[in-house]
């Protein structure tokens, strides 16, 4: 599966378009797929990225993902240019000057960047950015290294003004209009960055999915247990390739409490 990350309506729709993805209303945010491609939505700044990336993995529960950040961004005048697409190979932090590392692994097209995250808009020029500036890779990237392996992760960033948001009307046909500049390049890389994923094995085999089931029908778990279970058992299952998962035969639950409990000597027993 891959899912592409966007902050601005203009900036999804031509992928929308591009991709022929339709609206998923099982969510109540934008989210757009078709197959096993998807789009969500996750609005300007951090304060929507955590739950809506998690929202989207515990209601897919993938076990292979990728996560491909497209969106517009600042950049300095000296070393980038206007309409041009970036590949990211370093994410800064402006506060506390931390830096995170994209791992690219595939031959592509794009001249590599490094960026910076801020708290707002650049209206000066940027003259102590060197790169690019955006205001969503650090908190995308934060959150889905927690959940996902770093190279699976890619940041897409096309330059839409010098840095300097006094002289530059932001329409959405204006926006839009550099991804659609830029959507056969985009393209071929998500292809691409897709192979990545046939060299890797999913962590769950149909047996342990089996477990899985027969663990939360027979003991009645809740969906957030379900989740959190499935979560264990890939820790398990990273630990303990050939080793199969521990027979558990404690009785039904006659109560909340006792599924709770149960549920509790099970995740310890997965941790073990």
């Amino acid at each position: 599966m891959q899912c592409i990350l966007t902050a601005l309506k203009a900036e999804s729709q031509p992928l929308i378009d591009q991709f022929n993805l339709n609206r998923d209303t099982s969510f109540q945010f934008p989210v757009f797929k078709n197959n096993d491609l998807y789009l969500v939505g996750i609005g300007v700044g951090k304060k929507n990225i955590k739950n809506r990336i998690e929202t989207f993995l515990n209601q897919n529960n993938p076990d292979l993902i990728q996560f491909i950040n497209i969106g517009i961004a600042g950049g300095n005048p000296k070393s980038t240019k206007i309409g041009y697409c970036y590949l990211i190979h370093k994410i800064e932090d402006e506060s506390s000057k931390q830096s995170y590392y994209p791992d690219i692994l595939i031959k592509h097209n794009f001249e590599e960047k490094s960026l910076v995250t801020v708290q707002k808009g650049i209206s000066n020029g940027g003259n102590k950015f060197s790169g690019l500036v955006d205001m969503e890779a650090l908190e995308i990237f934060k959150i889905c290294s927690s959940h996902i392996p770093v190279h699976r992760m890619a940041f897409l960033k096309i330059v839409s003004d010098p840095m300097d948001l006094d002289v530059v009307e932001f329409t959405f046909h204006k926006v839009s209009g550099l991804v659609s500049s830029k959507l056969k390049e985009i393209e071929n890389f998500i292809t691409e960055f897709k192979n990545l994923l046939s060299t890797e094995k999913p962590i769950l085999n149909k047996s342990d999915f089996e477990w899985i089931h027969s663990i939360s029908n027979h003991y009645s778990i809740t969906e957030t247990q379900q989740q959190q279970l499935i979560h264990r058992s890939k820790g398990f299952r990273l630990r303990n390739q050939i080793v199969p998962f521990p027979e558990i035969n404690q009785d039904k639950p006659k109560s909340k409490t006792d599924r709770n409990q149960i549920f509790k000597n099970i995740c310890a027993e997965l941790s073990a």
